[in-house]
């Protein structure tokens, strides 16, 4: 009983609830402290667990997302937004003197374009707020909170202090006293104005985690039964994503019978991840004409194509890594290609005379299985022969293969356990170690302590974001890009 199981049977009734991803965590980890060759689970209990689980928790879609806005439009439309720079200035760890209610006694704070993400391990929340200087030359952080597995959401407004610090941004800085910037204000319920306090002292730098170690969400910011309002495999999530927490992605992709990779996660056109009166059938079956005239993923969203994707990560995040999980062999070249053309643009891009063009992105081709893996190898040759660039590769399923094609990364499930000896052999051999994909926070602990990975992939990027911060080391080995 692994997890893609656990995930299918869930999408078929259609999905999962995080009590029973709970139980199931619970009976896979109590096999990870036998010997290797007896974590097996017994067919006989996994079923059972799983039945019992199913019949206690049922598998429910969440109800739709709402993400609550401030009627008036808020304090950030009456002022001038703080630029990328003077951001870097706000991020760090912070404790909570006040509102440990909703984030607990500490939480990280890191930013990217126009967001200053407030990330927690209280229940995998976050707050992805905008920051500007005000007329009267205060700085004000607003936005919104939220459990992305609870529907529970709401308002918060903080800003800056000492005044000193918040006149200094107004004026134009780039940095600040860190040790006596505080973050003061409210946090309210739903759409109720901000009235409980809130208050975070800033307490230390961040740990090194950009270029060192990656958030990678799980085909983006929230799961098909979470409560963010963006559907799974979505360009929207994928902007989500990195405001929660993540500089790295996994992506699934799919083609269409025209020959179109897209993302998407299932064979089938299921009513968990898509609606429309006439979208059924397979995926590959369908053109992607068919597709779009037909369907909309579960927000409403188009489903993209890899191209378009990869433009959007590019021109409009500063995502380190895209993990391309090839679903079926028929998608890899088609996604090579796409890839390929991508890597040649960044090439040109970091190449030219003007360096605050310079992008830096790495993108794998990920091979789950054997199948998949020797489509690859037939890509890379067709790639060669074209005279184009040859993406690089991942493969999830054994070290020695990472190894034997040159690939940059093995990503192991975490269900087989920290496997450290191995994790230090690739490392040894210049190669990443990325698990998937691990939500709890005691298993994340585990991994990160034992192993030091490169990175791992969640559901939950808060949760792993910060608790990196507080129990991670940063790994040796530094992620390369093109």
């Amino acid at each position: 009983m692994n997890s893609e199981l656990v995930k299918l049977l869930c999408l078929a009734l259609p999905s999962t609830q995080t009590r029973l991803a709970r139980l199931v965590a619970r009976e896979i980890a109590g096999s990870l402290s036998a010997p290797r060759q007896a974590r097996r689970l017994s067919p006989r209990r996994s079923w059972s667990s799983l039945v019992l689980a199913l019949a206690a928790t049922g598998c429910e879609s969440a109800p739709d997302a709402h993400v609550p806005m401030f009627s008036d439009g808020g304090l950030l439309r009456q002022g001038e937004a703080l630029s990328r720079d003077q951001l870097f200035a706000l991020e760090g760890f912070f404790e909570v003197d006040a509102g440990t209610s909703l984030l607990g006694s500490d939480a990280s704070i890191r930013t990217s374009p126009g967001t200053v993400s407030v990330l927690t391990d209280k229940n995998a929340g976050f707050a992805v707020l905008g920051a500007a200087c005000l007329p009267d030359e205060r700085v004000v952080i607003e936005g919104y909170w939220q459990y992305p597995t609870r529907a529970e959401a709401g308002l918060v407004r903080l800003f800056v202090e000492p005044a000193e610090s918040a006149r200094s941004l107004c004026d134009g800085a780039v940095s600040l006293e860190s040790e006596s910037l505080k973050l003061v204000g409210h946090y309210g319920h739903g759409d109720e104005f901000p009235g409980n306090p809130l208050a975070l002292g800033w307490s230390r730098e961040l740990k090194p985690w950009r270029g060192r170690f990656l958030t990678v969400a799980h085909h983006g910011a929230c799961e098909n039964t979470d409560h963010c309002g963006v559907s799974p495999n979505s360009i929207e999530t994928v902007r989500l994503a990195e405001r929660t927490g993540s500089n790295a992605i996994e992506l699934d992709v799919r083609v269409t019978r025209d020959g179109v990779p897209i993302l998407f996660h299932d064979p089938m056109l299921s009513s968990s991840l898509v609606e429309g009166l006439f979208c059924n059938g397979s995926v590959r079956d369908l053109t992607l004409g068919e597709i779009r005239g037909s369907c909309a993923l579960r927000y409403g969203e188009r489903i993209p194509t890899v191209q378009e994707t990869l433009s959007a990560i590019i021109e409009e995040t500063e995502l380190e890594g895209v993990y391309l999980d090839m679903k079926v062999p028929d998608a890899v070249l088609a996604t090579a290609r796409v890839v390929s053309t991508a890597i040649a643009e960044l090439k040109a891009r970091n190449n030219n005379e003007d360096p605050s063009d310079d992008r830096r992105l790495g993108i794998v081709i990920a091979a789950p299985n054997e199948d998949v893996l020797t489509a690859w190898r037939s890509a890379k040759a067709t790639l060669i022969a074209e005279g184009r660039d040859v993406p690089a590769c991942l493969v999830e399923y054994d070290p020695d293969v990472v190894l034997a094609e040159g690939c940059v990364a093995w990503g192991p499930t975490w269900t087989e356990g920290p496997r450290v000896e191995d994790v230090e052999k690739l490392r040894a051999n210049g190669a990443l170690t990325v698990y998937w994909t691990i939500n709890q926070s005691d298993f994340i602990d585990e991994y990160l302590q034992r192993a030091r990975p490169d990175g791992i992939i969640t559901s939950r990027s808060a949760l792993l974001f910060h608790r990196y911060q507080k129990v991670g080391t940063p790994p040796q080995l530094v992620s390369e890009a093109p």
